[in-house]
């Protein structure tokens, strides 16, 4: 069977995303939409372009509309509106208000379409903007899906894996809550292989980390990136490629995204915030609730409220 996805959206992340889809073979039809019609159009043949030099089976890369969108097994939204703009001490939920009618109108226009898939959000605030999606669309919560924290949880990994030299891959854990200023790690969940984090720090002898500095490097960095270059695209992007594929090929792995809390977790409920999910064909299968410490549920709970009022803030317009 082959795969297809739509991207809306082709400034620097959804080009970014169009490209690392095509590289690792995630999906074998791209579609990019986007208003600025002469971009998708010459996205699209410089990407063709570098198919040559490559060992991939045949692709498609196609400049398309909204309608193309009636096929597509994922539909990837990047859009950010013109006058959501992120300026110097902005948090990611200034971006709300800006985008609010232009997220709406791209979910109508892909559920036009006749559309049937999954939705994948990275649009800023992205457990915001997933929500509205949610809502505009009708689909079933388990079928829109936000990337979170997931981008949070591997700059999480490359700070802890330079501060105690080892391999970024040998460290489990995730950041929870908002892809904001109240995101947080589960550091009492945190592990170095199979040892727990602080067990690895004293047996091996080393300097335990100031955590709290940590998860203000993480929640900061993202912006450090964004006012040297513009934009951030390649974690994100790859953040994205990672949710798809297991999308498609039913990986049922556990990735720390921004899901529909339908039931009580850590008394929340009814928001997209990111925690981690099992993602597979059908979308955000399962939601892993972990064993959090008292200190940990409240930072989540205290994410989950500024979520809450944000959404509030803006539900009359849907």
């Amino acid at each position: 069977m082959t795969k297809k996805v739509v991207i809306v959206g082709t400034g620097a992340v959804g080009s970014t995303c169009a490209y690392t889809l095509l590289l690792q073979e995630i999906a074998d039809t791209i579609v990019l939409v986007d208003i600025n019609k002469d971009r998708t159009v010459a996205d699209s043949l410089d990407m063709t372009h570098a198919l040559p030099f490559t060992n991939l089976s045949p692709k498609q890369i196609i400049s398309g509309e909204y309608s193309d969108a009636a096929d597509a097994d994922l539909v990837i939204i990047t859009a950010n509106a013109p006058a959501a703009q992120l300026k110097a001490g902005d948090s990611r939920l200034s971006l709300l208000v800006g985008n609010v009618a232009m997220i709406k109108d791209i979910t109508t226009s892909v559920m036009a379409s006749g559309f049937d898939g999954i939705f994948l959000i990275a649009s800023n605030p992205v457990d915001l903007i997933t929500r509205i999606v949610a809502e505009v669309s009708g689909l079933p919560k388990s079928r829109v899906i936000g990337t979170g924290t997931l981008l949070d949880s591997a700059r999480m990994k490359t700070i802890i894996a330079d501060k105690l030299q080892v391999n970024p891959n040998d460290i489990n854990g995730c950041v929870m809550g908002e892809h904001g200023e109240s995101s947080f790690t589960a550091w009492s969940n945190a592990q170095i292989f199979t040892l727990p984090l602080d067990d690895y720090i004293q047996k091996e002898g080393l300097e335990k980390p100031d955590f709290d500095q940590i998860d203000n490097e993480i929640r900061q960095v993202g912006f450090d990136i964004f006012q040297k270059k513009g934009n951030t695209s390649y974690g994100i992007a790859s953040a994205l490629a990672t949710i798809a594929r297991a999308i498609f090929r039913n990986e049922s792995t556990i990735l720390p995204v921004s899901s529909y809390l339908s039931s009580p977790i850590y008394d929340v409920k009814n928001l997209y915030i990111g925690i981690p999910t099992v993602i597979s064909e059908q979308g955000a299968e399962k939601i892993i609730e972990l064993e959090l410490t008292t200190s940990e549920q409240e930072k989540f709970r205290k994410s989950a409220k500024i979520l809450e009022q944000n959404f509030d803030s803006i539900s009359a317009e849907l």
